[in-house]
């Protein structure tokens, strides 16, 4: 998740972004998303190229999968307010 002004796009009001790793099989346009914040990456950055933003995403994304391993985040899958919509 990324929460603030997004520098690079030169974003004039702060923002919340998600990335979804999961692929679902279906659109979800107008659904309900819960999600849960279990921790920090890195802060946001101008970065000077989109090839160094692409490059650094896909760096959040293997600490993410990584960090979803460890058992306390892992139990979140199970969790009943991701489970029941």
């Amino acid at each position: 998740m990324s929460l603030g002004w997004n520098p690079f796009y030169k974003n004039e009001k702060k923002s919340a972004e998600v990335h979804i790793m999961h692929n679902f099989h279906r659109d979800f346009y107008g659904d309900e998303l819960r999600v849960v914040v279990l921790g920090y990456i890195r802060p946001e950055l101008d970065y000077t190229t989109l090839e160094a933003l692409i490059e650094d995403i896909n760096i959040d994304i293997e600490v993410a999968h990584r960090s979803l391993e460890r058992p306390d985040y892992a139990a979140f899958k199970e969790d009943p307010l991701f489970l029941q919509l």
